[in-house]
Parts: structure tokens; sequence; C-alpha cells
């Protein structure tokens, strides 16, 4: 019966699950947009929310960002910063198209990811990850404290010196 009521248990499957699904879409959804750079450089101009030059730099730099990041994200290398650009990224996107982007769509998908994004911006990668790995090795560098040496001291008392007269 522990398969339907499971309060314990480890989050780092379900950490790498997120991970992944949602970095492959980042890098499937990158390099599509790099493949066709042009016209996603076009379809950032036509948005017109910024000057055209900016348009441009982000339409070009963006498949770029999202292909690096998604990847980073996928194998769980700084992940806390790189759910952090990716969740920028993502919330930017729905700021743009909007929650509920077309009719006959409940939501933008976006907001799925950008829940995700934050989970592992505070929940981290896992123990399925670089992040993991590196925190490891990290761990395993121990410092030797130096050994205390005990003082133990010898109270000898005198017998008080008698004066002598003279």
């Amino acid at each position: 019966m522990s398969i339907f009521f499971k309060a314990r248990g480890t989050n780092s499957f379900g950490l790498l699950l997120i991970r992944l699904s949602v970095g492959i879409y980042t890098l499937s959804l990158g390099i599509m947009q790099a493949n066709t750079l042009q016209d996603y450089v076009n379809r950032t101009k036509e948005l017109g929310i910024f000057n055209e030059n900016i348009s441009f730099i982000i339409g070009f730099v963006l498949p770029f960002v999202l292909i690096v990041f998604g990847s980073l994200y996928i194998l769980g290398f700084f992940t806390p910063a790189t759910s952090l650009i990716l969740g920028v990224i993502t919330f930017a996107k729905i700021i743009t198209r909007g929650i509920f982007p077309t009719t006959g769509i409940p939501f933008n998908k976006d907001v799925v990811f950008l829940v995700c994004f934050i989970t592992t911006l505070f929940a981290g990668a896992g123990v399925i990850s670089f992040d993991a790995f590196l925190d490891k090795k990290k761990k395993k560098v121990k410092v030797e404290e130096p050994k205390t040496a005990t003082v133990t001291a010898e109270v000898v008392t005198e017998p008080p010196k008698e004066k002598t007269p003279g």
C-alpha cells in the first residue's frame, strides 16, 4: 500500500524528471530557433516591444542562450543560477504572450515551465546532478584539526624559608 500513500522518500528522482523534460524542451526550442534564426529575429522585431536594434540583439542571442542554459539545466550544473536565468526568460515570454494566448487554449504552457524553474531554483538539482557530484568532492576535503595538547601542572609547595637573624 506504500505506493498509494508515499509521504516519505527522496525528491531527487522527481527533480531529475523535471530537469530532463523541461531541459530537453528548452534545448530543442533553442535549436529550432537557431535553425531559423532570421525568421526568429523578424518575429522578435514584429512584436514591437523594443526598438529594432534591441529586437535584433534579443532575437539573435536568445536561441543560443536557450541552448546553453537548457544543456546546463539537463546536466544539473549551476542549477540555481540556470533556473533563475531560464525563469526570467520564461517570465518575459509569459508577459509578452499573456497567460491566455489564444482561444481554445486553457493557459500559456510557459506558466508550467516557470513553476518548474522556480521549483529547481529553491530545491536544487537533486542528488543525480553535477551540482551534487561537485558538492560531494568539496565535502570530501577534510581539514584535520590540530591535536590539542593537554597541559598538566604540578603544584609543589615549598616550606617557607626561615629567616635567620643576622
